[in-house]
């Protein structure tokens, strides 16, 4: 029996892969943590209290809501103790909280145990898998989780998110110097522009840099090498049109394919939400990888799920390139492992994830309609993405393997 799921070691491409101030290869070709910037933000930063712990603070729902509601900013880290990597992963994330102290970060960090708190973690990160770290601003959880445990990569986090939204510049060229990828406004302070951009700009502190120069005009501009430098923001004064504007800039996409015979619907990253956020069908969508064994073994499964339900007009079958391709909603399709399958309902943004579930269990939802919260994980097949496979941190030039319950397997 063909489950989907399977772990891939990889960590969360949205921090190591597109941090605003974070060098990498090809994607970002220049370094944003130039010494300038790291100043300003160790800078910006405020002394770090020698009261603050050097160790996750343990929460419990009776400690939950007042911990993260006595300070503005908060990470959390929703863990596994059961999960075989847990003491390695447990050191990676002390490792980090020594290191945030060391630059001055007071962010206070604390971590629940989703085994014996099964109910916050239902409430936060229903979908799992764990760990999870999330950020809280103000008592309030935020669209920031990822699926961390390098210790570079969950400082780099934590940093990213622990400043104002909207930095200020003196010109154009010191943006570029700082930082490789920028919304570089020249607006006024009191505007609504302004305050537009504040906004959009703490939905996407961890991707790009809103970069800010008082100027009696409005000119907003995309800086980035590429095609889209310099790319002038000529929408109307509206959050919900710069959040497109942004999100278009910032999402990974192969081209648009030509219409094609096949059972499922190709999806790249361009066509996500026109083709995924439906208001008038339900949506599997497969997110796959094609050098990945498992991926082309489930393939044929998923095909013939597809030509199974042809019939019915309210549901699309769909498939994504999950290694060439992004999610324009990060914070509601991400995935760690390959395959993975997302069921949407119509008229919804916030899918139901499918981890370790056999195919017959997506048949048997197709038949009932109706969703359970967490699929079955059964079959030969059938893997936990928090103990698959081995972890690869960006720029070493690897891919992640594909784990199966026979082993990993290389990309082709």
């Amino acid at each position: 029996m063909l489950g989907v799921g399977a772990g891939v070691g990889v960590e969360d491409r949205r921090v190591t892969a597109t941090m605003a101030w974070r060098s990498t290869a090809g994607a970002l070709p220049r370094a944003v943590g130039a010494p300038c910037l790291w100043l300003t933000l160790l800078l910006a930063l405020p002394a770090a209290d020698g009261r603050i712990g050097m160790l996750a603070t343990e929460l419990t729902s009776s400690s939950f809501s007042d911990f993260v509601k006595k300070s503005d900013r908060v990470l959390v880290d929703f863990y596994n103790p059961s999960d075989p990597q847990w003491s390695e992963m447990n050191l990676e994330l002390q490792n980090a909280i020594r290191e945030v102290r060391n630059v001055g970060s007071a962010v206070q960090i604390a971590k629940v145990n989703i085994n014996a708190e099964d109910a916050l973690a239902k409430k936060y990160v229903p979908n799992g898998p764990y760990p999870q770290l999330m950020w809280f601003q103000h008592g309030e959880s935020t669209q920031y989780h990822r699926m961390l445990r390098k210790t570079k990569n969950v400082v780099d986090f934590v940093l990213a998110l622990d400043r104002d939204p909207i930095q200020a510049f003196d010109s154009e060229a010191d943006v570029r110097k700082s930082v490789n990828r920028a919304v570089w406004a020249q607006v006024p302070k009191a505007s609504s522009m302004y305050k537009m951009l504040e906004v959009v700009a703490l939905k996407h502190m961890d991707t790009v840099e809103f970069a800010f120069k008082e100027a009696s005009g409005s000119d907003v501009r995309w800086l980035e090498e590429g095609e889209f430098d310099n790319a002038k923001y000529e929408g109307e004064v509206s959050t919900e049109a710069l959040e497109k504007w942004v999100r278009a800039h910032l999402i990974r996409s192969e081209p648009v394919p030509e219409p094609q015979d096949g059972d499922s619907i190709p999806v790249v990253g361009q066509t996500f939400e026109e083709l995924v956020l439906r208001e008038d069908k339900d949506v599997f969508l497969l997110i796959y990888a094609p050098w990945c064994g498992f991926s082309r073994k489930f393939m044929p499964t998923f095909e013939a799920l597809a030509r199974r339900v042809s019939h019915v007009t309210s549901l699309a079958v769909a498939k994504m390139d999950g290694d060439r391709n992004g999610s324009p909603y990060p914070e509601d399709f991400s995935w760690n492992a390959y395959p993975t399958v997302f069921f949407v309902k119509a008229g919804t943004r916030r899918p139901v994830v499918f981890h370790g579930a056999p195919a017959s269990s997506i048949v048997q939802l197709v038949h009932r309609r109706r969703l359970r919260p967490h699929p079955p994980c059964i079959g030969d097949l059938s893997l936990s993405t928090a103990t698959g496979g081995p972890q690869f941190p960006e720029g070493t030039g690897r891919k992640p393997d594909c784990w199966t319950s026979q082993g990993s397997t290389a990309p082709d």
